[in-house]
């Protein structure tokens, strides 16, 4: 067993590792992201150039390269952006289509108010979803409030285990979402992971097991609740389809604002690096210019591997609905 330096040092580690990876796949920048990946491709070559084993002299290797750079890059941001339309497609329809939609989304939005008693409901995706957890807290709340003058020990029990996991969801929310509700990822990132199906399930089995035991203000409770659980799952699986549409539009503008002028780089290298006699004074800015060129040319790969990382990981996180669960080890980093 280590000493308690030991043990705080592998926890300070830990946690550092955890930090570096929540930081590459969820909360930081993705051009951030982008750019330090580049920042290492460029390390990597520029240490290569000064060993000696990348030269700016021209070979056969070097014209490989940078061909299959050009080539590789046209495809890449052809491809993408012929998925990503695909999916940005869904928004489009006929008006039949379209005004069923909308009616959808305005009636969930009308039930939810009236369940909730909002005379009008937040139209921003974070303030709806706050809303939605302060209601479930203060139904929580007093639901701890009605069973706790109750006799049954085993009730009181299970209901104080519900009443602490459900708000210890909603206090991990809400704080994320006070912090900063303007953004669509803030919605994404507070409830990354989260899964009621345990508190419904824990819900179902109250409502039955002590269904003798309950009074009809605390059934009607336990039924509120878990409506209100539901809302939620709804909620934020359509907030979900919203940022994933709005960051693909994104991947798709940063590809080509960045995939264009590399792909013209990359051209006049490849004609340069063939074009110039080798020289000591070519050999020179050639030597500077091959790492910067081929560090430019993996860009667009660069910006789509921050982009596709994070949406993987948001679309795993959130992979299950909301009377499922997925295993932890399929919520690992």
């Amino acid at each position: 067993m280590g000493t308690p330096t030991d043990v705080r040092r592998t926890t300070a580690r830990r946690s550092t590792g955890e930090s570096m990876a929540s930081w590459l796949l969820v909360t930081g920048n993705r051009l951030t992201v982008a750019g330090a990946l580049l920042g290492g491709v460029s390390l990597v070559f520029a240490v290569l150039t000064y060993v000696g084993v990348l030269s700016g002299r021209p070979s056969s290797p070097m014209y490989f390269l940078f061909s299959a750079l050009l080539g590789g890059n046209f495809t890449l941001i052809t491809v993408v952006l012929s998925i990503n339309q695909l999916v940005l497609s869904r928004e489009l329809g006929a008006p039949g289509e379209l005004r069923q939609r909308l009616e959808g989304a305005l009636e969930y939005r009308e039930d939810v108010q009236a369940r909730a008693g909002w005379s009008a409901g937040p139209v921003k995706p974070g303030e709806f979803l706050l809303s939605l957890h302060e209601s479930t807290s203060d139904r929580t709340e007093e639901l701890r409030e009605q069973v706790a003058d109750t006799t049954d020990d085993r009730l009181r029990e299970h209901v104080e285990k519900l009443v602490d996991e459900l708000l210890g969801d909603v206090s991990r929310v809400t704080r994320a979402l006070d912090a900063d509700s303007a953004r669509i990822f803030t919605v994404i990132e507070a409830t990354l992971g989260t899964n009621h199906a345990t508190q419904l399930r824990d819900i179902d089995r109250i409502a039955s097991d002590f269904d003798d035991r309950l009074s009809d203000d605390q059934r009607d409770l336990l039924a509120a609740i878990r409506t209100n659980l539901l809302d939620i799952d709804v909620a934020r699986k359509y907030f979900r389809t919203l940022y994933i549409e709005k960051e693909l539009s994104v991947l798709s503008r940063v590809l080509l604002y960045v995939g264009v002028p590399v792909e013209v780089l990359t051209a006049v290298v490849l004609v340069v690096y063939g074009g110039v006699k080798t020289t000591p004074l070519t050999a020179g800015w050639l030597n500077s210019l091959v790492p910067v060129a081929i560090t430019a040319g993996f860009a667009p790969l660069a910006i789509l591997f921050s982009f596709v990382l994070r949406l993987a990981w948001v679309a795993q996180r959130n992979a299950s609905i909301a009377p499922f669960t997925a295993s932890d080890e399929e919520l690992r980093f």
